[in-house]
């Protein structure tokens, strides 16, 4: 097992930006705004060829906001499930009382920590990080989580005090690396973040009802009841354009576009009683162009009226008249808030994820495509001018990739491409 490393202190001490130093990623928002981070993220680092996880927490604020009291809960579990604590603090402001309440929590945990004074590019922060032993730390490391400055000394004192046994090499890298990568997407405050607790069976996400709770993709390594590696990616909600006007919500969206650019499928999740939104097709649409499977999660299935209630067929129907082009997904109707239907969501990922996966003989194809034509052909572009579709061939995988050569093939219309795509998954 590798160890767990977690990272945990006040607001706006420059804890994510260790995190991306330590796993050499830009996987965590960071912002001069307090409070950016929320859930727990995870990531994976190697520190002098040796492998180790990475948990990135919110910061340590005043109890008493429902908010603040949830974010310090998961910077609680956080510290809870560690074999190592960083406690990051900041040189510039110099020893805070929350400061000081974390080191005597951690005192009191028993586990192996250390506390790095952060933002030390200076010499007069350099000097003032002395005063952090007034917390009876044994180990203040100045650093510069920014430049880099110190933070292998701090691994080092860190890896000092830690005791695991053998780990794997970093070659041979954790088995959720090459899992499926399932992201949950969708407008804010449609039941994301609860949908991944009840996936989980666990209260690992910051779940409220205020929209935009979730701001950052955060990535939840799991196996399930089979033992198979999977990981979730619960990303912040998309809002339209024109309502994206703080910078955090900005790095939300774009937070959420990279989460679908590295997953496998997505899970569409909308309000059974709103329905298909323009923003839940402009959501799809990302997803897609992303590359992504796609898979769509009615949730609030249950607060439908009996009466209102779709049948499958109905709802996969109209999904299709909603999205011409990506309605051919599985529609899994699910409730997160009591649990009906959600365990029939990973399933279906996993089998749209064996279908991109899917590669088609070439001559397959081709017999494929004579018939196809031979029923039905293309339109003529012009007077004279007739498209000749003569040959295909699959070219990728993960998604799917395939080429048709043939004259003319900018006269070919979107109608008709759509009639060969629906052919195509008929057969």
């Amino acid at each position: 097992m590798m160890p767990l490393v977690a990272l945990v202190g006040r607001p706006n001490v420059g804890k994510s930006t260790l995190f991306n130093r330590l796993t050499r990623s830009r996987q965590a928002l960071v912002d001069d705004t307090p409070g950016l981070t929320r859930d727990r993220q995870y990531g994976k680092g190697v520190w002098e060829e040796m492998p180790f996880r990475i948990v990135d927490t919110g910061g340590f604020a005043e109890p008493g906001e429902e908010m603040a009291d949830r974010i310090r809960e998961q910077a609680l579990v956080a510290m809870e499930e560690a074999d190592g604590v960083i406690l990051v603090t900041d040189g510039r402001s110099g020893l805070l009382p929350d400061d000081q309440e974390i080191a005597e929590r951690l005192r009191r945990s028993g586990k192996a920590f250390v506390c790095a004074v952060n933002k030390c590019e200076s010499r007069e922060a350099d000097a003032s990080s002395g005063e952090f032993f007034r917390m009876g730390v044994g180990d203040v490391m100045p650093i510069s989580a920014l430049h880099g400055l110190g933070v292998d000394d701090l691994m080092e004192r860190l890896f000092a005090k830690l005791h695991h046994p053998e780990p794997e090499t970093a070659e041979t890298g954790h088995p959720a690396d090459t899992a499926l990568r399932v992201a949950l997407v969708g407008c804010p405050n449609v039941g994301k973040s609860s949908l991944v607790n009840r996936l989980l069976g666990e209260g690992r996400q910051v779940v409220s009802d205020i929209p935009g709770t979730t701001r950052d993709s955060v990535d939840i390594p799991f196996q399930d009841r089979e033992g198979r590696w999977q990981v979730l990616v619960d990303t912040a909600g998309l809002r339209r354009k024109n309502r994206i006007s703080l910078r955090v919500e900005k790095y939300a969206v774009m937070a959420a576009m990279r989460a679908m650019e590295r997953a496998n499928v997505a899970i569409l999740v909308f309000d059974a009683q709103r329905g298909m939104t323009d923003q839940d097709r402009r959501i799809a649409s990302l997803a897609w162009e992303a590359g992504c499977g796609l898979v769509f999660a009615i949730n609030k299935w249950d607060l439908l009226p009996g009466a209102e209630r779709p049948t499958l067929a109905q709802a996969q129907k109209a999904l299709k008249e909603a999205l011409p082009e990506m309605g051919h997904g599985p529609i899994v109707p699910v409730s997160a808030m009591n649990g009906f239907g959600v365990e029939k969501l990973l399933p279906a990922a996993r089998q749209v994820w064996t279908g991109m996966q899917r590669r088609l003989s070439t001559g397959e194809l081709n017999r494929w495509l004579r018939e196809t034509v031979d029923k039905h052909g293309p339109p003529r572009t012009g007077p004279g001018q007739s498209v000749k579709l003569r040959y295909i061939t699959q070219v990728e995988v993960s998604p799917p990739l395939l080429v048709v050569f043939g004259n003319h093939p900018e006269g070919l219309a979107d109608g008709y491409r759509r009639y060969l795509d629906n052919q195509l998954r008929e057969r």
